[in-house]
């Protein structure tokens, strides 16, 4: 999670650049250039450890049984979010910025409040997932080519919307819906309106969007309605394979 926070770093920082606008003009659009470099500094590897959080997840399930797999992936998830939080903070907070002469130009915080309750909670959401879906996909696929074809649909999925969530602006371009059933992109979604909710097209920059409050509500809701699901459907079949496993009808076991 560390290498991933510190990896990820300068492509964070260089997003609006590459992504945004490449040639930021003026005050207003070197302020929001600033918010949106800040805030995906300070959420840096977020959106990469919860993949990491789910595939850790998955190999717990593979590596444990289900009740076990279960209390390492909320300990293991838990302990995902403290260090990409503490990480980003400590390499991506606020810089002082020193003008030619060498002297120190002041400059206010990030205002608004990014939604990092939401991103961080996500992190053991998504380990709890991943061991349920370790459990419900045993065995399958059982080819190595079926499950390199799975991860590498997976990797794409997860880049597009990605790639699609940072570039929402102050004004939400997605429907609510597709916030809550994809959890990936309602979680850049977040990031991206937080970056980005600033009118930097007027003469006076002035805050016109939610600082993805919205996008984060959905994907709490979206990702623990997925991890209570996956879940419970785990649990009832890890407790069938149990019952089919166990000797019946014996009073003595085998020689």
């Amino acid at each position: 999670m560390v290498l991933l926070v510190i990896v990820l770093m300068p492509v964070n920082e260089g997003f609006y650049v590459t992504s945004i606008n490449y040639d930021a003009q003026g005050d207003s659009q070197q302020w929001e250039w600033r918010y949106n470099r800040e805030v995906m500094r300070n959420t840096s590897g977020y959106l990469a450890g919860h993949m990491l959080a789910l595939i850790t997840g998955v190999w717990l399930a593979r590596r444990h049984r289900y009740p076990s797999a279960v209390a390492l992936a909320a300990g293991i998830g838990t302990a995902l979010a403290a260090t990409a939080f503490l990480t980003a903070h400590l390499l991506g907070g606020e810089r002082v910025r020193v003008a030619a002469d060498g002297r120190a130009l002041w400059e206010p915080a990030v205002i608004g409040e990014v939604p990092y309750g939401p991103l961080l909670a996500a992190f053991p959401l998504y380990a709890l997932a991943g061991a349920g879906l370790g459990v419900l996909l045993a065995g399958r696929p059982r080819s190595r080519a079926a499950r390199i074809a799975a991860g590498t649909a997976l990797l794409l999925g997860w880049w597009v919307a990605t790639a699609t969530g940072l570039m929402q602006d102050d004004r939400l371009g997605l429907p609510l819906w597709s916030l809550v059933v994809l959890p990936p992109l309602a979680a850049a979604t977040a990031i991206g309106m937080a970056s980005l909710s600033l009118d930097a097209w007027d003469l006076h920059p002035a805050l016109a969007g939610d600082w993805g409050d919205t996008a984060a509500g959905a994907l709490l809701i979206g990702l623990t309605a997925w991890t209570a699901v996956v879940t419970v459907a785990a649990f009832a079949r890890a407790h069938r394979r149990g019952r089919t496993n166990s000797p019946v009808g014996r009073a003595h076991p085998p020689p």
